[in-house]
């Protein structure tokens, strides 16, 4: 239990002491980061089966809150690919940030991101996952506009977090309605609340589609999706950790942890298939059409999320996982590759770049290899969990598996396309280059080695663990195609990127316009609401100061009352039973033979009176 609450504190820990007294330290506390998460990922490691903690946050009105930590083995797997590929990352980073007089900034918002990611990953409670993504949104928000300076980040920045907030608005909801139904945060609870049927199917149903909204945002999925190319303005590393491999998995992990409420939910999952079909679609088609190679890699993100979507839809949330462990590898490796070239030519518009095999082989190399495993070529790891998503496609039906081919075919073109302007033909930049820090070319080697052989090492443990029911082989014949198709679209894409052009012409272009401008939609309603909430808030605080000042001349009037009616009159009430008894004390004088003087006189007046009325 130690070990598990070890896991997301650690990078808490190392993110403070590094906002703390970074500057004392060589790396400006990225070292406390980059050892964090190396014992993060050894204390997950040495983690027991199905190690939990939970206990009680508060319980009220009959609800029961909880807050706990899971490794199940999905959780353990996620967890482990998180920090793994956070741990690269991290090390590039030191080589990236170095000389920056904000590293200390930066790698403790770094370290927070990652300790809220884990935290999410791992949680048992629907509470804290909530609160854990919405710490992860944070961070994203910081890093994503860390450099103030840099044109467009503010905005950047702002936009991320307006439309990743609207689909956390459902999630919200979503769980607010799980505790309504079961009484309880515990997601196990859940579960068997859901497989036991003392849920009805059309709250199922409501709660399973609120929480897609969450996973929609998080994942950039239509028609959230616009925030994410533009959110590459912020330092390569977060490009390569948040929105690669960790913070826009997160959608798709929420969908895996919560599987049981979404299987028992048909309509949520016929709407994550053609959410997740429509968005890669459109995605990678886009990407064949965008001159900015981080903009390029932003939108395969969009695209591969996408597929990722496809296959639970179609209820295989073991290729999903697969894909999504696969992609954390080489999409990152990707990222740092485009960082280097970044930080070496000072552009990333492919019509500038060109020729930088020679000058810069590592990151060529790695771009190489992350660029093939995308493409699906064997024996990769892009060509293992993409060929899990063909399966569970093809023995879906024949349409679902040529989309999937389709999305092969269209993520050869972009990647080579990107690939082929960047590193062959024509050298278009400055004469001179000096190669990444040995730190960078670490944290990219390893990722690309990662790249490389996962996917291998996951198809050759098919007993990993995950808790999903392994789906069979897809046939000899789609396999092939999809070969084919990949090693095609790589041929095409490096043909169209050596000429200097879009490889399918100018209608994705206008596709994508056209698709921000869609996109942009739900922030205007986003910000137009936040506007008319003002206004309600605004008149909200009138009517209470007026509700104030109503019962302050109240309060004076009912003074004034008091002072001058209850009180005078009080005072009066209280002279004349003053005089009073002054009056009635002067009859009591103690004086024994007035008393009995006036006792006679009494008698003798009453017997007069009685004579005079007997008197004939």
């Amino acid at each position: 239990m130690t070990l598990l609450l070890a896991v997301p504190l650690l990078p808490l820990v190392a993110a403070a002491a590094a906002l703390g007294f970074g500057r004392r330290l060589r790396w400006g506390g990225g070292e406390l980061i980059v050892g964090a998460l190396a014992l993060s990922l050894a204390g997950l490691a040495l983690l027991a089966d199905d190690t939990s903690f939970s206990a009680t946050w508060f319980e009220t009105g009959g609800f029961h809150l909880t807050v706990g930590l899971a490794a199940t083995p999905l959780t353990w797997f996620v967890a482990a690919v998180v920090a793994g590929v956070a741990l690269g990352v991290g090390i590039y980073s030191l080589g990236y940030m170095a000389g920056r007089t904000d590293r200390p900034r930066f790698f403790a918002e770094f370290g927070a991101f990652v300790g809220a990611m884990l935290t999410l990953v791992l949680s048992d409670s629907l509470a804290l996952l909530f609160a854990a993504w919405e710490l992860v949104g944070l961070a994203s928000f910081l890093l994503i506009g860390f450099d103030h300076d840099v044109p467009g980040a503010g905005n950047a920045a702002a936009k991320a977090f307006l439309m990743t907030r609207i689909g956390d608005a459902g999630l919200l909801l979503g769980w607010l309605l799980a505790l309504s139904a079961t009484g309880t945060t515990d997601i196990d609870a859940l579960f068997a609340s859901v497989e036991s049927g003392r849920i009805s199917a059309e709250t199922v149903t409501l709660m399973a589609l609120l929480m897609l909204a969450g996973a929609i945002g998080k994942s950039a999925q239509l028609p959230l999706s616009a925030w994410l190319p533009d959110a590459m303005v912020g330092p390569t590393p977060v490009s390569a950790l948040l929105h690669s491999a960790t913070m826009v998995a997160a959608g798709v992990f929420l969908v895996l942890r919560l599987h049981p409420v979404f299987a028992a939910a048909p309509v949520a999952l016929s709407a994550l298939f053609w959410i997740g079909a429509s968005t890669a679609v459109a995605a990678g088609l886009i990407a064949t059409a965008e001159a900015d190679l981080k903009r390029v890699l932003a939108w395969s993100t969009c695209s591969q999320l996408g597929e990722m979507m496809i296959a639970l839809g179609l209820s295989g949330p073991r290729a999903a996982t697969l894909h999504l462990a696969a992609h954390a590898t080489f999409k990152s490796t990707l990222f740092l590759a485009a960082g280097v070239v970044q930080e070496r030519t000072g552009t990333r518009d492919l019509v500038r770049l060109g020729g930088l095999a020679r000058l810069l082989p590592l990151a060529g190399g790695a771009f190489l290899i992350a660029a093939l495993a995308l493409a699906g070529v064997p024996p990769l790891s892009g060509f293992w969990s993409e060929e899990a998503v063909l399966a569970v496609a093809s023995h879906s039906g024949q349409g679902a598996g040529v989309l999937v081919v389709l999305l092969v075919l269209l993520g050869g073109i972009y990647v080579g396309r990107a690939g082929s302007a960047t590193f062959l033909g024509e050298r278009r930049g400055p004469p001179g280059l000096r190669g990444p820090e040995w730190t960078m070319r670490i944290g990219m080697g390893a990722l690309a080695i990662a790249a490389a052989g996962l996917g291998w090492l996951l198809a050759a443990r098919p007993d990993i663990g995950l808790p999903f029911s392994a789906v069979s082989e897809s046939t000899v014949a789609w396999r092939n195609l999809a070969v084919a198709a990949g090693v095609l679209g790589l041929g095409f894409g490096a043909a169209a990127g050596w000429a200097g052009a879009p490889a399918l012409g100018p209608l994705p272009a206008r596709l994508a316009a056209g698709l921000g401008t869609a996109t942009m939609v739900p922030v205007g309603w986003t910000m137009r609401l936040a506007r008319s909430i003002a206004r309600v808030e605004s008149a909200l605080d009138a009517g209470a100061r007026r509700i104030a000042e109503g019962a302050r001349r109240a309060a004076d009037e009912t003074k004034r009352v008091e002072a001058h009616g209850f009180g005078r009159g009080g005072d009066r009430l209280a002279a004349g039973l003053a005089a009073g008894g002054e009056r009635l004390r002067s009859l009591q004088a103690g004086r024994l033979y007035l008393y009995t003087l006036g006792l006679f006189a009494w008698t003798a007046a009453a017997l007069a009176a009685g004579a005079l009325l007997l008197w004939p």
